[in-house]
């Protein structure tokens, strides 16, 4: 019998092999009625220094049911969802279509594939090896190309970052997404780990195995291809779509079903959405700059003198402060031994993000430092007026002395508001460059003044905010949507059939989460399917 075992305790000098009897001890059962047991969750706890622990939630299979685990607050019943079964259909008139090929797009895809529905994909950049190329020239000679770079092509904007895979979303199917991504390359230690995270190289390799097994089941790849527009029928109801490729013909592409998984940065389908009364609502989102310290004093900090074990990850931190003024400032998408990226999709713009490869060996950490912007800041008449915001910030970001370098300012200066004339011991990460620049200079003084309350505040709980040589590069603009598609119960948009998902219709903030309601809309998608 299977049961999920939480709070097991180990010590770090001690070895997972000791975990049977520290479980059989716990539920006080005997030795020789433990058959296995398959760790579903890893973290540390490291608030005592001299006493490291790992804690640990368990897969335990019993050949005996002990009554007293009925009460045992440690135990509950195994509820995970390692598979999702699908019908296998033979005969389909239109194939459904995802549009946009990132971790929403991609497991809708990979879901409608099995169930022998032979989805078209359609993707505006180009495939990942050669997006890469391009991803390196923005980043070793600031050329940037507008359809392939750190947000657009296979893989999506996911496919360049940490590749992080922890979420706040309590959803039994966590795990079949965490399964799935281990069964097409990745590591297999993010089933368990507390904050899971592929890395970008192993990402790539993950992306790619997706694909050809969506390919060997039928599925059609579109790439360099960019969806334009929706063609609907007299009941309101998606009858095709408009594409354009990369020789910019326009063709129709005949179908029933779409998902339109274009991620938060898509903004000319966005312009062109709201053009044919798509509806839509402003959202509210956050506008920041990216902090990095160095990694190893934020070890040291987190774990005393055991900051070298090999044992231990890498540390990272979550902050958050309610503000006087009522904004919150708080950190987002950190990045351990990570680098700062450029993340721009349109001409003469800076925008930044964080990654990290696999092994997070790189000598800073990096976190998004967010201002909240509500709606009223931004909101003049029309629901893309958040998008507009964000485009007048990253064009004030680009200096055309420096093309595509970032601002940047030490934490010492910014505070004290002048600019920085040197670095000190924290060098910046940012490739192709930063240059010196006031942030007060770029950003809006409610969001500048909101940083410089919040610094201090959060150095009161991780001294290591507290480093004046520590690097803020501006800017972050594009941690969510700041547009809304609302969807009825069957997902569909105002138009019947038509499915907003995943980050850029405000469904996800992630690669968990969106690749999560990528498979919730395919599910209503298949439902659909077995009704006619």
């Amino acid at each position: 019998m299977e049961f999920i075992v939480n709070n097991v305790y180990l010590p770090i000098e001690k070895d997972e092999s000791e975990l049977p009897s520290i479980v059989c001890n716990m539920l006080k059962i005997k030795r020789e009625n433990f058959v296995s047991y398959k760790p579903i969750k890893k973290s540390v706890d490291s608030r005592d220094k001299k006493h490291i622990l790992f804690v640990y939630s368990l897969l335990v299979n019993l050949n005996y049911y002990y009554e007293s685990l009925k009460t045992n607050v440690n135990v509950r019943k195994n509820n995970l969802i390692e598979r999702i079964e699908v019908p296998k259909f033979t005969k389909v008139k239109k194939k459904p279509v995802v549009i946009g090929f990132g971790p929403c797009g991609m497991f809708a895809a990979l879901l409608l594939a099995r169930a022998n529905l032979k989805p078209i994909i359609v993707e505006r950049g180009k495939m990942v090896d050669e997006r890469i190329i391009d991803v390196n020239i923005f980043k070793e000679n600031g050329v940037l190309n507008v359809n392939s770079n750190f947000c657009f092509g296979e893989g999506g904007a996911g496919t360049f970052s940490d590749g992080k895979l922890n979420t706040g979303i309590n959803d039994d199917r966590i795990k079949f997404v965490l399964k799935e991504m281990i069964d097409h390359g990745a590591p297999e230690e993010i089933y368990y780990q507390n904050h899971p995270h592929v890395g970008t190289d192993n990402l790539i390799n993950v992306v790619k195995n997706i694909r050809e097994e969506i390919k060997s089941l039928g599925g059609k790849f579109l790439f360099e291809t960019t969806f334009k527009d929706y063609i609907e029928d007299d009941k309101g109801y998606l009858k095709g779509i408009i594409v354009s490729t990369g020789q910019n013909e326009e063709k129709i592409i005949n179908c029933d079903h779409a998902i339109l998984a274009i991620g938060h940065s898509a903004r000319d389908t966005f312009t062109n959405l709201y053009r044919h009364n798509l509806k839509m609502k402003p959202k509210a989102f956050s506008i920041g700059v990216r902090i990095e310290h160095s990694q190893e004093e934020l070890d040291k900090i987190q774990y005393g003198k055991e900051y070298q074990n090999e044992k231990l990850p890498r540390s990272d931190y979550k902050q958050v402060v309610h503000l006087d003024n009522g904004r919150t400032v708080y950190t987002f998408c950190m990045c351990p031994g990570g680098e700062v990226v450029g993340t721009p999709t349109e001409e003469k713009t800076v925008v930044t993000n964080g990654m990290s490869y696999y092994r997070r060996d790189l000598a800073n950490c990096n976190s998004a430092l967010l201002v909240n912007i509500n709606i009223e800041d931004f909101y003049i008449n029309s629901p893309l007026d958040g998008m507009y915001l964000q485009e007048i910030l990253e064009k004030e970001a680009y200096d055309e002395k420096y093309p595509y370098k970032a601002p940047c300012q030490k934490v010492g200066d910014f505070l004290l508001d002048r600019e920085s004339t040197s670095f000190g011991h924290i060098r910046p990460s940012y490739r192709p460059g930063v240059y010196f620049r006031k942030m007060s200079n770029i950003l809006p003084g409610f969001i500048n003044e909101s940083l410089k309350l919040a610094i201090p505040e959060i150095a009161k709980k991780l001294k290591i905010f507290k480093d004046p040589d520590a690097l803020i590069t501006g800017i972050e603009t594009r941690s969510s949507s700041p547009i809304s598609i609302p969807r009825d119960t069957d997902g569909s948009s105002s138009i019947k059939n038509f499915y907003p998902a995943g980050e850029g219709a405000s469904y996800a903030g992630g690669i968990m989460s969106s690749a999560l309601d990528g498979i919730k809309i395919a599910l209503k998608i298949i439902e659909k399917y077995q009704r006619k």
